[in-house]
């Protein structure tokens, strides 16, 4: 830990809801706004810590526990 070289994440369960139309959301977590458009995915990590994924990569980095 604390040196150059690959790593990988440890998992974490969040939240997520697919999006049937374009939005915007403001995240707390660095006070920015955020948007998509409809079929991507809006992930909370925290309380008010969110992130928007696309529909593709969505598929590839997640799976439902």
């Amino acid at each position: 830990m604390g040196e150059n070289g690959t790593y990988d994440a440890k998992p974490k369960v969040i939240l997520a809801k697919l999006m049937q139309a374009d939005f915007s959301l403001s995240r707390k977590a660095g006070g920015d706004l955020l948007s998509g458009k409809a079929g991507d995915w809006v992930l909370q990590y925290d309380v008010g810590d969110f992130g928007v994924c696309e529909q593709v990569r969505f598929a590839q980095a997640y799976t439902q526990v």
